[in-house]
């Protein structure tokens, strides 16, 4: 590999504010310098990769915009069947043999200055000093193994190095289009003044989400500088324990740069888009006609979602899930928003985003906003229990109340698990309105606050015989002494008489509001004419998981790890 003049040395690489290509920045005194100018200086090198070219394996290959790439670094560059050059960020397509030209010239160049540089000089002129560039370290000393695990950790570098210059491209465009509505925004200004006030309120989002570009653009380029760093590293080591190291450093380095969020997982921010739209939006309404401008605004508002925003509901167009760029994410916060009818009828939206894992209900509870995850499996729709959990920074949210029924009919689930086996899961069908069955359904989505997951079963009635039934729901203490109700009056409802495998009841002698909580599920069927009163819901899948449940021991280890209710079937 030939390095960079050492001219150059301390320079970072970021994406050039005149223009779409690359920029080297000196870090002290901030001067720009084109990427192409330090190509230029070694034009033997590939300015990908920055290692010579060869007449094997590295030959020259010309772009149709004139830049030179190597053979390697072109087939890393493809993607969906065309080539961004790293110089001047021009997009060509592939040609039909899969393959640039090659650059005869360049070859023709790069031989005749090995034959300049090896001729003896002329008699009486003093022979110019040769340009000395310190080679690689020798590898003969290397096994194959060893040799081919630094070649693959060049490639990772190398691709990462490929994903930080488009994200710094991606990061320059959207700077750019934000500087486009601020500028929209000031004119705006100037001509209305009864929106000054949320005109300023948009520039200053703005600007925030300016100065969030900016920093995350010196993290890339810091990233980027230290990913070459270790490219160089991998090329030039010597012996099997430097490599060895070279090759963990590299892989902690490459491994902590994947699961650093990108630029799709924090830009742009949706609060920032909406305000500036809203104003907008509002602005040209105003310029229209006094008299009509609070209704078309209100309309264009509702249209991005902002009375959404305003209640605290940020729901997001399922575009947002498949797009692949800043200027598809900002396309898509423009759509409307998701609705309970995309989510129930399962729109070609709503599966998407529901498919991504970017659907959730919010509930206030005791003053504290909690998030239920809605999934998608087996063709039916599950709402897991509510939690005090961070929600990625992309997702489409509902108020609980929108899709969760106010009290049954409907259908409640339990997932149930134990040591040596995966989680199953067991529905619960609440065919009546009762007071036990209404509790059931809070106490499985969390809605109260007090929720059946992360709770154990805690005993076995009639073990081994008919009406064999396992005890659970004590979400206080876990041992059958707490679990209290969420209800009054529950014994005042229409319960029925059953002895089946399969029912859910209470137990009559346990009527106690400090215990109300707790459930019974029968696993074996009772003897006949013996049956329990009380019966408020029925097992309708998974009755097999609550039989092998009722035969571990101990039955305390049996646990409900997730719960909650089912949205449709």
């Amino acid at each position: 590999m030939t390095p960079v003049s050492n001219a150059y040395v301390g320079l970072a690489v970021g994406p050039c504010r005149l223009g779409r290509g690359v920029c080297f920045h000196r870090p002290q005194a901030r001067e720009v310098v084109p990427f192409a100018v330090i190509c230029d200086d070694n034009v033997e090198d590939c300015p990908v990769c920055l290692t010579t070219f060869d007449d094997t394996l590295r030959r020259p290959r010309t772009l149709p915009c004139g830049h030179t790439v190597c053979s390697p670094c072109i087939d890393g560059l493809k993607q969906q069947g065309a080539v961004t050059c790293p110089t001047c960020r021009v997009s060509h397509a592939v040609p039909e043999a899969d393959q640039f030209p090659i650059s005869y010239i360049t070859e023709g160049l790069i031989r005749r200055l090995r034959r300049l540089a090896s001729l003896p000089a002329e008699p009486g002129k003093q022979a110019a000093p040769p340009v000395t560039r310190p080679a690689p370290k020798a590898t003969t000393g290397l096994s194959k193994r060893a040799q081919s695990l630094l070649q693959e950790q060049e490639v990772k570098v190398l691709a990462a190095i490929r994903s930080c210059q488009e994200e710094q491209s991606q990061l320059a465009e959207y700077l750019t289009t934000l500087g486009g509505w601020s500028s929209r925004q000031q004119r705006l200004q100037d001509e209305l003044q009864t929106l000054v006030d949320q005109s300023k309120s948009a520039r200053e989002a703005v600007r925030r989400e300016e100065f969030r570009v900016e920093g995350r653009q010196e993290e890339v380029q810091q990233k980027e500088q230290q990913l070459h760093a270790a490219l160089q590293s991998l090329r030039t080591a010597a012996t099997r324990q430097e490599a060895y190291e070279v090759i963990e450093d590299t892989d902690l380095l490459v491994e902590k740069d994947s699961q650093t969020e990108g630029c799709l997982g924090v830009f742009p921010d949706v609060h920032a888009v909406t305000t500036v739209t809203k104003v907008a939006q509002a602005s040209r309404a105003a310029l229209q006609a006094a008299t009509a401008a609070a209704a078309a605004t209100q309309a264009a508002l509702e249209a991005v979602g902002t009375a959404a925003a305003a209640s605290g509901d940020s729901s997001l167009p399922a575009a947002l899930a498949e797009a692949s760029s800043i200027a598809d994410r900002l396309q898509a916060l423009l759509a409307p928003p998701l609705t309970a009818e995309d989510l129930h009828s399962l729109t070609q939206r709503g599966r998407g985003l529901v498919e991504a894992g970017l659907v959730f209900a919010v509930h206030d509870v005791e003053g504290q906003t909690r998030h239920a995850r809605i999934s998608l499996e087996d063709g039916s729709l599950y709402l897991h229990s509510l939690q005090a959990q961070a929600l990625p920074n992309v997702t489409a949210t509902l108020q609980m109340g929108e899709v969760v029924p106010a009290a049954p009919p409907c259908e409640v689930f339990l997932d149930l698990a134990w040591p040596g086996s995966v989680a199953r899961r067991v529905v619960v069908s609440l065919p009546k309105d009762t007071p036990r069955g209404r509790q059931f359904m809070l106490l499985c989505s969390g809605q109260r606050g007090a929720c059946y997951a992360n709770t154990r079963l805690f005993e076995v009635m009639d073990e081994g015989q008919p009406g064999e039934c396992v005890v659970g729901g004590d979400y206080q203490t876990g041992d059958g002494r707490g679990g209290a109700a969420l209800l009054p009056h529950l014994d005042q409802g229409e319960y029925w008489l059953s002895g089946k495998a399969g029912a859910v009841w209470w137990w009559p002698w346990r009527d106690d509001p400090a215990c109300g909580a707790q459930f019974s599920i029968i696993a074996r069927d009772r003897q006949r004419g013996s049956i329990w009163c009380g019966v408020f819901g029925q097992v309708v899948r998974g009755l097999e998981v609550v039989q092998e449940a009722a035969r571990h021991r101990p039955i305390t280890e049996v646990t409900v790890v997730q719960c909650g209710v089912v949205l449709s079937r």
